[in-house]
Parts: structure tokens; C-alpha cells; sequence
């Protein structure tokens, strides 16, 4: 049985995690500043590097968790927030090409999901074994 598996690798993703680490070194000179001076400016800054870390890892999370499994008979597609939801393929619309990045439409005309060549492996594969499916493509 055939499966394959689409995960958001975007750069974003990267630099999320590199602007993540250094705030977490910089909430800890701002606490190392609290602890030596006590100041308002130190405790004010490690208040907004912590919610800043908070973005990121929320941030993270949903790069982490946002993938599409085109299974034998069905699609498992995990979205960013909220419960993973079964789909058939009676339920894609089309695959859009153009060059080469693709989009897969819902029934309802909505993006389930933008890959390319560049960033995903085996994308014309997985464009092979959507049109196996009967889902259209167009370019």
C-alpha cells in the first residue's frame, strides 16, 4: 500500500527556532539582571522575551503538527490547530500545477495543502498517485 506524507519544511520553521533560542538567552541575561539590580527595565524585558517565546513555540508546535497523509483509500490531514479529520478522494477537487509547485482543491474550492519540488520529496509521485486516485489535475 502505497502512503505518502506532505509536512510544512518551510524555512520559517528554521528561523523560528534559531529567533527562539535566542530569546530564551536573552530572558536569562534579563534575569540575571533582575537578580543583581532588580530594575524595572530587566524585569519589563524578560516579561516580553517570555511572551515573544511563547509566540515561538506555539509557532513551532504548528509547523510540527500541520501534515497530509494520502493513504491507500483515504487522507489524514492534521491541521495546524484542531482534531485531525478524514478525507476520501472524492472530496479533492483538483490539482493545480504551475511549474512546479501544486495545490490541492477541496469539493468547496478551499487549499488543502501547497507543495512543491523544491521542498518535498517525491511531489510528482505523489501528483502520479493522486491522478491514480481520480483527482483532476490542471495546469
Amino acid at each position: 500500500m502505497n502512503s505518502y506524507k506532505i509536512r510544512n519544511n518551510s524555512t520559517a520553521k528554521t528561523i523560528t527556532s534559531a529567533l527562539l533560542t535566542l530569546m530564551i538567552l536573552r530572558i536569562l541575561f534579563s534575569l540575571l539582571m533582575v537578580a543583581r539590580e532588580g530594575s524595572v527595565y530587566a524585569i519589563t524585558s524578560a516579561v516580553i522575551y517570555g511572551l515573544l517565546c511563547l509566540v515561538c513555540i506555539i509557532l513551532l508546535i504548528m509547523f510540527r503538527r500541520s501534515e497530509v497523509v494520502f493513504r491507500g483509500s483515504d487522507i489524514l490531514y492534521t491541521p495546524p490547530f484542531g482534531p485531525a479529520r478524514t478525507l476520501s478522494y472524492r472530496d479533492l477537487q483538483k490539482v493545480s500545477m504551475g511549474g512546479r509547485s501544486y495545490i490541492v482543491y477541496t469539493n468547496d474550492g478551499k487549499k488543502l495543502i501547497t507543495f512543491d519540488d523544491f521542498r518535498t520529496e517525491n511531489a510528482s509521485a505523489i501528483v502520479a498517485f493522486l491522478k491514480s486516485r481520480g483527482v483532476r489535475t490542471e495546469i
